[in-house]
């Protein structure tokens, strides 16, 4: 059964952005006749703002995008990842790393977007303390994996960035790792998200294949922009609430769907019924990222 999901950060209000996204994930489960499922990435609390987490469930309902089950939350899966983490270090796959960003980019200048990691800390004995993160070691093996939207995409973890981090000098779980157990915790079968997190799904996929867990399909939509800048929650909520039936239409148009003029004087309820019908995969363009010219 094809189940997706949409796991945003209680950063925030929704903004247009994610709302493709959440729109995007939505329609490609429901035209499949499977699930979706919500999820809080919640444990990075520096960026957690109270009352987001509403916002954002409000928005959703607003807009049609109701989802299955029980919303689920990063915060109560603490122990899950602190068990997957020892498993890790037993298997001999993790070591304790004491170097700083700044000492990484001094050591290893790098003109991608990425600082690759010498692997400095992989031979020394450390121990945990306070300010150490802990990194898992990567291989020479090429991550293959063919995107829907994308393409096929072929990574060298160790080549593209060394070692990387799944515990955090401020204890925090990489986004890495929890997304990995969070999507089998969920059973999700596709994941439909922004192009921006397409390099992070090598990651992801390598941490899963360690647990032996199933694998996952990929669809990277087209990042939306607004004057060449990733549109995101610090420009503030550009969501018209107003006119739910608008915004979604533009949506819509974004992902290059078929819409009716017809449709605009339609309520959010049929527009959505009329998109998981008509919704088609194939005409998201293959791009990274799209100009948006309608706000």
């Amino acid at each position: 059964m094809y189940i997706g999901r949409f796991a945003p950060t209680p950063s925030g209000p929704l903004h247009l952005g994610s709302l493709i996204t959440a729109l995007a994930s939505y329609l490609d489960a429901k035209h499949n006749d499977g699930e979706w499922k919500i999820r809080i990435d919640d444990i990075d609390t520096p960026r957690i703002k109270k009352g987001s987490e509403k916002l954002i469930l409000n928005s959703l309902e607003a807009f049609g995008l109701h989802w299955d089950g029980l919303v689920m939350h990063q915060s109560d899966n603490i122990k899950i990842y602190e068990l997957v983490t020892q498993k890790l270090k037993e298997l001999d796959l993790t070591y304790y790393c004491e170097c700083s960003r700044k000492e990484i980019l001094l050591n290893n200048p790098t003109k991608s977007g990425y600082s690759i990691y010498n692997n400095a800390c992989s031979l020394k004995k450390i121990t945990a303390r306070k300010g150490n993160s802990i990194r898992l070691k990567t291989n020479s093996k090429n991550i293959n994996f063919k995107d829907t939207i994308q393409g096929t995409k072929s990574i060298n973890l160790k080549l593209l960035m060394g070692d990387f981090i799944v515990k955090r000098s401020d204890n925090v779980f990489s986004y890495q790792l929890t997304t990995a157990i969070d999507d089998d915790l969920q059973s999700v079968t596709n994941i439909v998200r922004g192009a921006d997190l397409i390099e992070s799904t090598p990651q992801q996929i390598y941490i899963r294949s360690l647990l032996n867990l199933k694998p996952i399909k990929y669809s990277h939509i087209p990042i939306a922009l607004i004057g060449g800048q990733k549109l995101s929650k610090s420009m503030g909520d550009t969501l018209q609430m107003k006119n739910p039936t608008d915004v979604l239409i533009k949506s819509l148009k974004f992902l290059n769907q078929k819409i009716s003029k017809a449709h605009e004087q339609a309520s959010p309820i049929e527009i959505i019924q009329w998109a998981v019908k008509n919704w088609d995969r194939k005409k998201i363009k293959k791009k990274t990222a799209i100009e948006l010219n309608f706000i």
